[in-house]
């Protein structure tokens, strides 16, 4: 399994923030599944080739390329050594992609200082789509006491 993304800072920037092992809580316990004590991913990090490995199921690595103030960051699992895990919550016991996908969007939203991509970050002021639709048909109801039309 393989994913990416592109992450506005400087690769060097990217790799220092991927290497600090104190970063790892933002980003890997979305590659397994919601987690009260996070498990030592085992990381370990080549500046040369700005490659992240961790040896923890589902053991991985990600590497990072690029130049200037952008770079891209490629995720990948090792498949044959990832073993489905059990279903948590309401996740499918073999998550892989949309796992990577969350890691990916905590990193750039981390990194970026963006806030919102980090199912863990609230960005102030914003609402959902569906938010927004139920306002509009409990306004249509009931204009008279709906409250404040949306934004």
């Amino acid at each position: 399994m393989h994913a990416k993304i592109t992450v506005n800072a400087s690769p060097d920037r990217l790799f220092a923030w991927l290497s600090d092992p104190a970063n790892a809580r933002h980003w890997f316990a979305h590659l397994r599944h919601e987690a009260d004590v996070l498990p030592d991913p085992g990381l370990s990090a080549e500046q040369g080739s700005r490659t992240i490995r961790w040896s923890t199921a589902p053991a991985g690595e990600m590497v990072i390329t690029g130049h200037g103030e952008v770079a891209d960051l490629s995720l990948a699992f090792h498949e044959e050594e990832h073993e489905p895990e059990p279903p948590a919550e309401e996740m499918s016991p073999d998550d892989g992609p949309t796992n990577a996908g969350n890691a990916l969007r905590s990193i750039k939203s981390h990194v970026e200082d963006a806030e919102g991509g980090d199912p863990d970050m609230h960005t102030p002021g914003v609402v959902s789509k569906e938010d927004v639709e139920e306002a509009r048909r409990e306004i249509a109801a009931d204009p008279e006491h709906s409250g404040t039309p949306p934004r």
